[in-house]
């Protein structure tokens, strides 16, 4: 056993200057000694230094109120954001998409994502030339902090499908320790029926009350009941949630075509929603090596490649969970109206 460890703690030890979260997979991350002398909290800083030292690369010809609303809040609102037949000819486009289907259910809650890989953008041109939209790609990548563009789906999240307990994404969190990007841009009405975006404005700023919060939540993380704290992921409790940002949350009951984007570090949930409900949305996510100081390569190539290892990799869960008699936690949803249930 011991040999077993010391063979892997090279491993342990290069996954420090990645973008690894998990307290339980990781005995160094995880470690409370080493987290006691500010492991933790010196990961956070020095991914947050980075973010902004790219960002700043990024912000050409990204409007000022756009850059300082996103660094000082953490979020974007744009509400209209495509003209009115544009945005409805992409709403028919998406709901008559054709391509691989997956699934994924936490608690009573099923997302179903088409993941939007080059060969499937090529039957979407309303959708393919939003993405390849010069002003759409700077806020990206400026939001980001990296030039290769998020990769991006179309999603549906349907509330309330089953008698399990509540979808744990209702629960105040953080994605992880490193500013990370995720966007939403509404093909439907949102409200409080479908479940909103919550959010709590101000939670990304590296102030010292939350430095302390890391700090003491980086000391039990590891042996923390939740398991999704102990991956990495802290939930927060919703006394604690508005002292980390400028107000309590802030629900996102917004129009559809509207733009959202969110630097995930923040304080974030979905909104509760009525059962039997559901929200159609374009969705994208970025997270890169938050300890690399330059904003990588945008080359096309690159974008493309990003989608093929995805793809393999599913694949590769898909795979793994058979052989276990089971499905991945994003499986294959089969059958012509997939995408339409």
């Amino acid at each position: 056993m011991m040999l077993k460890r010391a063979a892997r703690l090279p491993l342990w030890l290069v996954e420090l200057f990645t973008g690894t979260k998990s307290f339980v997979a990781n005995p160094l991350i995880g470690s409370r000694r080493l987290n006691r002398w500010g492991l933790h909290v010196g990961r956070v800083a020095l991914a947050h230094v980075v973010m902004r030292l790219r960002m700043a690369m990024l912000g050409w010809r990204v409007p000022r109120k756009d850059r300082r609303q996103f660094i000082d809040q953490g979020f974007l609102l744009k509400e209209n954001f495509l003209p009115e037949g544009e945005y409805r000819a992409l709403v028919e486009e998406i709901r008559q998409a054709r391509g691989e289907v997956r699934q994924c259910i936490q608690g009573d809650a099923r997302t179903r994502r088409m993941l939007l890989a080059p060969e499937v953008l090529a039957e979407l041109p309303r959708t393919r030339a939003l993405m390849q939209d010069p002003a759409f790609r700077r806020l990206m990548r400026f939001c980001a902090g990296h030039l290769r563009m998020p990769i991006c789906h179309a999603e549906r999240v349907m509330n309330g499908v089953s008698e399990a307990p509540p979808d744990p994404q209702t629960n105040l969190h953080v994605d992880t320790f490193q500013p990370t990007m995720k966007f939403w841009l509404y093909l439907e009405d949102v409200s409080d029926l479908n479940g909103p975006f919550v959010f709590v404005p101000g939670s990304t700023r590296l102030s010292r009350r939350r430095l302390a919060w890391e700090y003491r939540m980086s000391l039990q993380a590891r042996e923390h009941a939740d398991r999704y704290t102990a991956r990495g992921s802290f939930r927060v409790e919703p006394e604690v949630a508005a002292r980390l940002g400028d107000e309590p949350p802030q629900s996102f009951q917004v129009s559809g075509n509207t733009l959202l984007i969110a630097n995930t570090f923040g304080v974030h949930a979905r909104g509760h929603a009525e059962p039997g409900t559901s929200r159609l949305a374009l969705w994208g996510m970025s997270r890169t090596n938050p300890f690399i100081p330059l904003p990588g390569l945008g080359f096309e190539s690159l974008n493309r490649l990003q989608y093929r290892v995805l793809q393999r990799m599913r694949c590769r869960e898909d795979e793994r969970a058979a052989a276990r008699g089971a499905q991945a936690s994003w499986h294959r949803v089969e059958g012509r109206d997939a995408w339409r249930q």
